[in-house]
């Protein structure tokens, strides 16, 4: 066969492209173990340092790169978890977040145009920018970023999601208590365990005090918490996962934590919440599947803030964190908003957040309220996450019955079931300690105190939580029943006669088992 010169030199030229291509073609999804460093999160290092392509970060956490054949073992010293491209499952999140430090002097569009950076928005709230690569992150890319003085640190917008094992249990209808007219009200093992029913005869309201769930919505259509829904305009809140004002939950989540700290009482319907009145605004950022990004949360965080909130409820979490949702729980601190968050679930034993953190829950703000589980016995949740210096208090969380979408309820287990007993508690401590509850640091400081105060110790829990300040009692769980003590005189609750009541049939999600 006759084959020309410049054919040949075409056929080397084609097998050298592919050739190279292959080296880049090996996937692998991984945590990085890379030391971060002064301007990059772990993953954005380790592309430096090992010449690989950043592609983005899944569901769990991981980040998944694209890895040169003579760079895997670079690669592996840097890595723990790893697993091969037939492992890697679809990428959740490819945008990175570009902290700036000075409004005056931010990130240059020459800067983001060279490293292949296509601009989302300038969230300047926070100081950051939320920018989507055309393509996979590369180290050339990242060497560009690091030449522009303004950029502050660069990070993946690392994922957050539901804990793990929240499952949902079969509930029938429960017995009529004879103490009110909540049907369910007896299988409500958290608020007999919180003290709330001992305080109830006295103090049950708090009307005034608006409490942010900042989660995946809320059914605000339910007849347990429709009443009890923050309204402006006929906005119950605003959603940051679709980006538009209507945070109606389309998973589940959201409107259990909703119920807990707020179901409507005596009104002859379902469960009660912690509070018998107050205002719910709803925040949604979590997708039907429980995950959303930490640039939504931040915006969660910050709208609920300049809308009055109080309280915010956070039960979700992730294995990293970066300086905008630090940033952004330090700006609800300066306003005085509580940040009630949920410890973590991990299946087994839990998991030592002082080892291993979970965000936002091991943020150090002084607003930061961590919150692990408990259940009716006062033990430990087995899932629940744990940490001498990381979690602050322990609240009922297994099997906690509360209202989910479309008029129904579930009982769930997780840390995402104890911190809204905490962030209903709260705003019934704020309402009875103060007589016109703002946002204000002395205001929220005296709030998280007295509930730290007035924990119940449990010997069995403390080598688990409560021994860093301002937590006050080590192995100390919810306890509100001062609020009797302390509560003005109130007449007693009188239940309205009971309505015949129908059979609810409970609905089991089987991917939440």
């Amino acid at each position: 066969m006759n084959i020309r010169p410049h054919r040949i030199l075409l056929l080397v030229c084609a097998v050298l492209f592919f050739t190279e291509q292959t080296a880049f073609a090996r996937k692998f999804r991984l945590h990085s173990r890379c030391r971060a460093e002064h301007r990059l999160s772990s993953e954005l290092a380790m592309v430096r340092h090992a010449k690989s392509h950043y592609m983005g970060v899944c569901r769990d956490g991981k980040a998944v790169f694209e890895v040169p054949v003579e760079q895997e073992q670079v690669m592996r010293s840097m890595a723990e978890g790893v697993e091969k491209e037939d492992a890697v499952p679809e990428v959740r999140s490819t945008r990175l977040l570009i902290s700036y430090a000075d409004q005056r002097s931010k990130p240059r569009a020459e800067t983001l145009r060279a490293a292949g950076l296509n601009m989302i928005q300038d969230y300047s709230h926070g100081s950051f920018l939320i920018v989507e690569p055309q393509g996979a992150v590369t180290s050339d890319a990242v060497e560009t970023l690091l030449a522009d003085d303004a950029v502050a640190y660069v990070a993946p917008d690392y994922i957050m999601s539901i804990p793990d094992r929240e499952a949902a249990d079969t509930t029938g209808p429960a017995n009529p208590d004879v103490l009110s007219n909540d049907p369910y009200l007896d299988r409500l093992w958290g608020m007999k365990n919180c003290g709330a029913t001992k305080v109830w005869p006295v103090i049950r309201d708090s009307p005034t005090v608006i409490v942010a769930v900042i989660d995946s919505g809320v059914d605000y259509r339910h007849p347990d918490l429709k009443d009890n829904m923050w309204s402006r305009g006929g906005q119950h809140g605003y959603d940051f996962y679709d980006n538009d004002n209507d945070p109606l939950d389309e998973e589940n989540h959201g409107t259990h934590v909703a119920g807990t700290i707020a179901g409507v009482g005596n009104n002859a319907v379902g469960v009660v919440g912690v509070s018998w009145k107050a205002q719910i605004m709803a925040m949604r950022f979590l997708g039907p599947d429980g995950s959303g990004a930490t640039s939504d949360a931040v915006r969660c965080i910050d709208w609920a803030v300049d809308n009055g909130a109080h309280i915010l409820c956070n039960s979700w979490g992730g294995p990293d964190s970066s300086p905008e949702l630090a940033e952004a729980v330090a700006r609800a601190e300066r306003k005085g908003v509580l940040f009630v968050a949920a410890a973590g679930n991990t299946g087994g034993t839990g998991n030592n957040n002082d080892l291993r953190p979970g965000y936002p829950a091991s943020l150090t703000q002084a607003n930061v309220i961590a919150v692990g589980a408990i259940d009716e016995n006062d033990a430990r949740g087995s899932f629940s996450h744990y940490g001498q210096q990381s979690v602050d208090i322990g609240a009922p969380g297994v099997q906690i019955l509360s209202t989910t979408r479309n008029n129904k309820y579930d009982s769930y287990s997780g840390t995402s079931m104890a911190a809204p007993h905490v962030a209903g508690a709260a705003a019934l401590v704020w309402a009875n300690t103060f007589a016109a509850p703002t946002q204000t640091p002395t205001q929220m400081t005296k709030v998280r105190d007295l509930i730290y105060e007035n924990a119940r110790p449990v010997a069995a829990l403390r080598q688990f939580w409560g021994h860093r300040a301002p937590a006050k009692i080590p192995g100390g769980v919810l306890d509100i029943s001062f609020l009797a003590r302390t509560a003005p005189d109130v007449p007693p609750v009188t239940p309205t006669p009971r309505r015949r009541l129908v059979e609810n049939r409970m609905i089991v999600d089987p991917t939440r088992l």
